[in-house]
């Protein structure tokens, strides 16, 4: 299977679960897919800026790299345990409902703060699309 989120991709290679050329190959599609999603969406929504992810006043770009790796991880790590791990038995069942569950108290935790992306190539697209690098 294929995923879309690059953190993941990095899990997965660190794993053991894909390669490094197939790891790589996966980063520039998800990042291609991020940049021209973001293309589509400005020429359907008549040239509209796609601006991504901002910080919250108060929020110190240091704060929200700190946050984004925890909360990253947390996502990471519970995709890896529930569903790529090749001894998580029976576990495997209930992986898209978990993975949902983190994703969910993710964005309740971070949300606020940065806008809690947990994926790389979300954040990416939107930068490239409206040439917007600031907090990025």
């Amino acid at each position: 299977g294929g995923h879309v989120n690059p953190a993941v991709t990095f899990g997965a290679f660190i794993g053991g679960n894909i390669s490094l050329v197939r790891s790589v190959l996966y980063w520039i599609a998800q990042l291609l897919g991020a940049v021209i999603a973001c293309l589509l969406l400005r020429f359907a929504t008549g040239g509209l800026e796609t601006s991504a992810f901002s910080l919250s006043s108060g929020v110190s770009v240091w704060n929200a790299v700190v946050l984004e790796i925890v909360i990253t991880f947390g996502l990471v790590y519970t995709v890896y345990a529930t569903a790529l791990d090749p001894k998580k038995g029976n576990i495997g069942i209930i992986a898209p409902i978990v993975i949902g569950f983190i994703v969910g108290a993710n964005i309740l935790v971070a949300g606020a703060f940065d806008g809690a992306s947990m994926n790389p190539a979300v954040s990416f697209g939107p930068a490239v699309v409206s040439w917007t690098w600031t907090n990025h």
